[in-house]
């Protein structure tokens, strides 16, 4: 397989795991059908629908890790929340109003051993990007 096929196949296991992990949670799961959405799935929580466009995630250094996904070429009015697949750790949720720039960093670096409180706060915690966290601020 050719590295496309395999970026593409990465990118399909990504989706079907966080879309997996949603439903383990109890929430209702869609796909769209086509390829020519800007999302790759629908998220009912509670009669309320989200939009969720699924990227692998990378890592960076450290505990912190990111996906590649300019907020520019998401369009608002599609797109509701990009989400972070990593293999063997959580998925993270980034709401696209506060997706900026290409890469989309979250940290699973323990809150206490990041020193003093602004690097809490500046350090885009995983425990903000949990699904749950992250809808109350779509």
């Amino acid at each position: 397989m050719d590295d496309m096929n395999n970026s593409s196949r990465q990118g399909e296991k990504s989706e079907l795991a966080v879309a997996s992990e949603l439903m383990e949670k109890g929430f209702g799961v869609s796909f769209p059908f086509g390829h020519d959405h800007q999302y790759d799935l629908i998220v009912d929580m509670d009669g309320a629908l989200y939009r969720i466009q699924v990227k692998t995630a990378k890592h960076e250094e450290g505990n912190r890790y990111y996906i590649q996904a300019n907020a520019n070429h998401y369009d608002k009015k599609y797109v509701d929340l990009l989400a972070g697949y990593l293999e063997k750790k959580a998925t993270f949720f980034i709401p696209i109003d506060e997706a900026s720039g290409k890469r989309q960093r979250v940290t699973f670096t323990d809150l206490d051993q990041m020193g003093p409180k602004v690097n809490q706060q500046r350090s885009n915690h995983i425990s903000k990007y949990r699904f749950g966290q992250a809808i109350r601020r779509v």
